[in-house]
């Protein structure tokens, strides 16, 4: 698969600049160790897992990868959790006995399916009992893990279950640092998983000179010249972020888009994204707050000028454990970083999206 190929990677050989953090994921697994991936959005999380399960599965492990998204409550937990099974090299065959043995739930020709179980949490709890007595050495895959924060006291429960019982049975999540996966990592006396928080692995955007190679190298699979001035003002203005520059990459190589047009829809495309995902983060919280602050780190802001631009936008003083809730929430969700007391948005698309949208 080329670099700028627009799907996760699945081969070792396709991943860039990852070299390390690959190495580390597989490494704890093998040691039965439970892991969080860590970063940004866009920045190659789902990537690393994928190419880390072909590894994983030459030493004899079967993996399962599960995408959250959208999943919210546990009946979405079970149902992501069957496609999965279902993605997952003869999983299911193995476990047959297993699942033939659980109410609401068949195998046939398409695989693993769910029929309405009344009791989905039970059912979830059912089918991983099928994966630990019969499947042997396994890896569970849960990105975007903060979609179950409705849920989180009985996944927890249902996790400390597994980790209890199924010592053959490994995790691997993903998602932002607050809410279900803060609880994950940081659980304390009450939590189920007490003592048993899992290995954080962080994935950081390229730096300069490596998103640099990362295109030079890309253009080059596809014979395609782009000078090094364009190539720097790409980088410029996409930062380092991987997902950014393949879309840049796949505009210049694949659609035969000039420099300039292929930055355009670049940025085009990549507002749509996280107006998406920032429309998603939003629900259920202060939105104008949210905004507001968000508004400020743009440009880069102090505690001050947060302050006041979420006072600006909600029309009243508020006070500081607001602005102090509001910026824990968004540095969680990695939206903002602090440094030296001064907050940044450094996502290049959120910053645009922010300071060129009309954002309520």
């Amino acid at each position: 698969m080329p670099l700028f190929d627009l799907n996760p990677k699945e081969s070792p050989k396709e991943l860039f600049a990852r070299e390390k953090e690959l190495d580390e994921l597989v490494r704890l697994v093998e040691a039965r160790r439970w892991v969080a991936i860590l970063g940004p959005r866009m920045v190659g999380k789902t990537s690393l897992i994928k190419v880390a399960n072909v590894k994983l599965e030459n030493a004899g492990f079967k993996t399962v990868y599960v995408n959250l998204w959208g999943a919210q409550r546990t009946q979405g937990l079970l149902n992501a959790l069957a496609r999965g099974l279902n993605s997952s090299k003869g999983l299911s065959q193995k476990i047959k006995d297993g699942i033939g043995r659980i109410e609401g739930v068949s195998l046939g020709p398409g695989g693993v399916a769910i029929s309405a179980p009344k009791k989905p949490m039970t059912t979830t709890w059912d089918l991983l009992t099928a994966i630990g007595r019969e499947a042997g050495d396994c890896v569970i895959e849960l990105d975007e893990i903060q979609e179950l924060a409705v849920i989180s006291g009985h996944l927890l429960k249902l996790l400390a279950n597994v980790f209890n019982t199924y010592h053959n049975i490994v995790f691997v999540f993903t998602g932002s640092i607050f809410g279900l996966m803060k609880t994950l990592l940081e659980p304390g006396p009450s939590s189920p998983l007490y003592g048993r928080s899992p290995a954080k692995l962080y994935l950081q955007p390229f730096k300069k000179e490596q998103a640099k190679s990362f295109l030079r190298k890309g253009l080059q699979e596809y014979n395609v010249k782009v000078s090094e001035t364009l190539i720097d003002e790409a980088v410029e203005n996409l930062d380092g972020v991987p997902g950014w520059l393949t879309l840049y990459g796949n505009n210049i190589a694949v659609r035969k888009l000039h420099h300039k047009d292929a930055l355009s829809e670049t940025v085009s495309e990549g507002l749509k994204i996280v107006k998406d995902e920032l429309e998603h983060y939003l629900e259920g919280r202060d939105r104008v707050g949210h905004i507001s602050a968000l508004k400020a780190a743009a440009t880069a802001a102090r505690w001050t000028e947060i302050k006041g631009a979420v006072e600006i936008g909600k029309g009243s003083t508020v006070n500081d454990a607001t602005v102090y809730n509001i910026l824990e929430s968004l540095k969680a969700a990695m939206l903002i970083k602090e440094e030296k007391e001064v907050y940044r948005v450094d996502d290049p698309m959120m910053r645009t999206l922010l300071l060129t949208s009309k954002l309520t």
